[in-house]
C-alpha cells in the first residue's frame, strides 16, 4: 500500500469509527483514546492530523467527494447538473454516515466542507464554469451553492431519498437557473 493510499485508509477508518461511536454517544463524550482505539490508529496519529473531531469530517467528506469524481468515467469537467446528481449519488451510498451527522447537528460541518471541495474542483478546471452572469465568481456564491446542496440532499435523504440522484441533480440546476 502506498503512502497515499494508508494515509487514506486511516481516515475512512477513523471516520467510520467517529460514525459508529457517534450512533451510540453524544459527541462530547467520545474520547481521542476511544475513538483512535476503535479505529485502530495511533493517538499520535490523530494529533498530528486532526484538532477536532469536525476535522475528520471535514477531510473524509473532501476525500470522498473527490475520490468519487475522479472515479467516473470519461473525466471531462462536469456540468452543475451532472455534479449534483453524483453528489446525491454519493450521498445515498453513505446515508446512514449523512444521517448520523445530521442527527449529530455537524450539518455546518458538512457544509463548510462542500465549500471547501467546491472551491478545490473549480480550482483544478473539473468543472465547466456553468453561470454565465459571473455568479460563480462572487466570494458568497460556493457559500450559497453549499447550504442549499447540502441541506437539500440532507431532506431527501430523511424523507427516503425516493427521487433519483439524477432528478435531484436536474432539479438542483433547475432551482438554480443553471440547467
Amino acid at each position: 500500500m502506498s503512502p497515499q493510499e494508508m494515509k487514506n485508509k486511516k481516515l475512512i477508518d477513523i471516520f467510520q469509527a467517529f460514525i459508529n461511536l457517534l450512533q451510540v454517544k453524544n459527541s462530547e463524550t467520545i474520547t481521542i483514546t476511544e475513538l483512535t482505539q476503535k479505529a485502530g490508529v495511533s493517538r499520535t496519529y490523530y494529533y498530528k492530523h486532526f484538532t477536532t473531531f469536525d476535522d475528520i469530517i471535514s477531510e473524509f467528506e473532501m476525500l470522498s467527494i473527490i475520490k468519487y469524481i475522479r472515479q467516473l468515467p470519461n473525466q471531462a469537467k462536469l456540468n452543475f447538473s451532472t455534479l449534483m446528481e453524483h453528489y446525491f449519488q454519493l450521498a445515498l451510498s453513505n446515508i446512514d454516515s449523512q444521517l448520523t451527522l445530521l442527527r449529530s447537528g455537524k450539518e455546518q460541518v458538512m457544509i463548510k466542507s462542500f465549500v471547501t471541495t467546491y472551491q478545490y474542483l473549480l480550482q483544478n478546471d473539473m468543472l465547466i464554469k456553468f453561470s454565465k452572469n459571473g455568479r460563480s465568481e462572487d466570494k458568497y456564491w460556493a457559500d450559497f451553492i453549499a447550504g442549499a446542496v447540502v441541506n437539500t440532499s440532507l431532506g431527501w435523504l430523511k424523507r427516503g431519498a425516493t427521487e433519483t440522484p439524477r432528478y435531484m441533480g436536474e432539479k438542483m440546476a433547475s432551482f438554480l437557473e443553471l440547467n
